[in-house]
């Protein structure tokens, strides 16, 4: 069988919202325990809220992206595109952001991650868009790997420190 990326439909409004608090999950099992003091109830809540946001105001400007295996939706991945604030010292203008990929336990090594990037960047590409963003956590081994097999390289460096 065949892993398939198609754009989003209405029809798949609870599949995404669903996947964007899967994806949180799947972060929060990997986050450090220090990171795990607040109200995770509350952070999904507000995840799956903003999620029903995103994907009820799609525009050309936003890309859901929904990967298929058997007929059956495994994962998903979000692309956006923004405009820079014009003080950035590092380029302004129009972006692309690769803003969030999910792919089911079950799914995972079918090559559906790298299809949905594909896609994603295929759509960004289609907008003229020349430069695009992602970020990743220091831990995701295999979202790095992926990242960087693209051609995307590290920039910038998030620290933080618990007081």
């Amino acid at each position: 069988m065949e892993v398939t990326i198609r754009r989003a439909e209405e029809s798949d409004r609870e599949v995404f919202v669903n996947y964007t608090a899967e994806l949180s999950r799947y972060n929060r099992a990997n986050h450090n325990n220090q990171c795990k003091y607040d109200n995770y109830e509350f952070i999904i809540n507000s995840i799956r809220e903003r999620a029903y946001i995103t994907f009820d105001n799609r525009s050309e400007d936003i890309g859901i992206f929904i990967a298929e295996l058997a007929g059956k939706p495994i994962g998903y991945a979000l692309g956006r595109i923004f405009v820079e604030d014009g003080t950035a010292d590092n380029g302004t203008g129009r972006m692309g952001l690769f803003d969030e990929l999910f792919i089911a336990a079950e799914a995972r090594g079918l090559g559906a991650g790298q299809k949905l990037l594909d896609e994603t960047i295929t759509w960004l590409r289609k907008k003229e868009i020349k430069r695009i963003k992602l970020q990743a956590y220091s831990w995701n081994k295999a979202a790095k790997s992926l990242y960087e097999k693209n051609g995307f390289r590290e920039y910038a460096v998030s620290y933080e420190c618990f007081i």
